[in-house]
């Protein structure tokens, strides 16, 4: 596997690893289904084969996932959902910029991984008591019928229907069956910010004690169904801006940005100020254009650098902006370092924790400090403010994706979770953008001779 994925890095992640549906060929390394025959003509294709067997599989539309168990102890998030995940290559069209798996047998897919509706999260997760180890019972189909069936035979088996959620796949955005060609799916986990980091990590260590998932197929397939439509998605915009929170964040950014080059500038450093762009379309968007948006989250918005390096030791980022949190817009917001070329997740900033972390650059007893922050992301300590270290690729001891080398390009995302009035991912036009400055060492030999020019025929060429 050559990609991380754009992992959320020190947020971790689960998932589950699905057995091949009755009359399925298993992948390599798979137990076969339950009856299998391997001669039977009329098995159908075995699930590709990305990450390990059964991380993304295939559904008849009458089938139905069922995870019964505990939520996460307490963290700041954590949220469930299924995804669509490796979709089936259009006739002639160029994949080579995204991941790709299959066979000849299989068929031939590429990524999508795109979420088919809003987070299963713990401020609307319905449990037997708070949102955090507490029973549970998540219910995925993309038949009302079947769910139906899954709900009163949980409620026959004891189980209160008032712990049961929905996981709908809407039916109209997907290419369901179990046949060549046909989409697959996946189920994520997701978690940040645990309480007590110990307990976080004992039940991810853990995880088949706390949670168990079954794969429901009919003995008989069904055809009279009634497929969930798609949803309304939880609306972002909510008409208060933080533009309007701070009314003059347009002077005090420039200010704080201003001191920041007067402390990190001079004449030994070069400043690049980074632009920033969204970093991935809405998941039904994505779906219909065809393109990866890496295990998306609505409960989030993502915010993209430009590429970047680090070409000496010396090199740096700050960034800085508008504490979210403050302002009332985000639960908790980050900034990640990312390798371009694994798109992996080394060093995490959590912002939300970054308290009068920018009180150094106002005027003292300046009232409007609290709202905004500043951290720097390096390659090594200097002892000043918040300091990030970025780790390196080369000889790095949990191995190579956990770190980005020098001259490497690389960049940051931010993510902003969770607007405490929507309960879902800020609107992009609500929030001040994050910003980030890279500061790279001069090149003395490259200083010494930025000066020098010379007449090549009779043309002046500065060195």
């Amino acid at each position: 596997m050559d990609t991380c994925l754009g992992n959320h890095a020190g947020a971790p992640y689960a998932t589950c690893f699905l057995p091949p549906a009755p009359g399925q060929h298993p992948s390599e390394g798979q137990e076969p289904p339950v009856g299998y025959n391997p001669d039977d003509p009329d098995n159908k294709p075995a699930n590709i084969n990305f990450v390990g067997p059964g991380f993304t599989y295939k559904l008849r539309p009458d089938e139905a996932i069922v995870f019964v168990g505990k939520t996460p102890p307490p963290a700041v998030y954590f949220a469930f959902r299924s995804y669509l995940g490796f979709i089936e290559n259009k006739p002639g069209k160029d994949y080579s910029g995204t991941e790709t798996a299959g066979t000849a047998e299989t068929g031939f897919y590429h990524s999508v991984l795109a979420s088919l509706g809003d987070q299963l999260n713990n401020f609307n997760i319905r449990t037997a008591g708070g949102p955090f180890d507490s029973s549970t019972v998540i219910i995925s189909t993309a038949d009302q019928g079947i769910n139906q069936q899954i709900r009163d035979a949980l409620a026959e088996a004891g189980f209160d229907p008032s712990i049961m959620n929905n996981d709908n796949i809407p039916a109209g955005l997907v290419n369901m069956g179990l046949e060549k060609g046909r989409d697959t799916f996946l189920f994520l986990m997701r978690a940040a910010l645990w309480t007590d980091p110990a307990a976080g990590q004992q039940y991810l260590s853990n995880l088949s004690q706390y949670i168990k998932v079954y794969r429901i197929t009919p003995k008989t397939l069904q055809t009279d169904l009634n497929p969930w439509p798609i949803p309304n998605l939880t609306i972002k915009e909510t008409g208060s801006m933080e533009f309007q929170a701070i009314p003059y964040a347009r002077q005090e950014l420039d200010y704080l940005r201003s001191r920041i080059l007067s402390k990190y500038g001079g004449k030994n450093f070069h400043y690049t100020d980074l632009n920033f762009n969204l970093a991935i379309l809405e998941n039904f968007e994505a779906i219909l254009n065809d393109v990866n948006v890496w295990a998306d989250n609505r409960d989030a918005l993502y915010l993209q650098s430009d590429l970047f390096q680090f070409t000496s030791d010396d090199d740096f980022l700050i960034l800085y902006g508008v504490n979210h949190k403050q302002t009332g817009k985000a639960t908790f917001s980050n900034a990640s370092f990312y390798g371009n070329e694994l798109f992996n997740g080394v060093a995490v900033a959590n912002i939300t924790g970054f308290q009068n972390s920018a009180a150094a650059f106002f005027p003292e007893g300046y009232e409007n400090e609290k709202l905004y922050y500043v951290c720097k992301m390096a390659r090594k300590a200097a002892g000043e403010g918040i300091e990030i270290l970025v780790p390196y690729s080369m000889g790095n001891p949990n191995g190579k994706a956990y770190g980005v080398d020098n001259n490497q390009d690389a960049s940051i995302i931010f993510r902003l979770y969770v607007d405490p009035r929507t309960l879902t991912g800020p609107a992009p036009f609500d929030v001040i953008w994050d910003r980030a400055i890279l500061f790279t060492k001069n090149n003395p030999e490259r200083a010494a001779c930025k000066d020098i020019i010379v007449k090549v025929a009779g043309m002046e060429i500065r060195l």
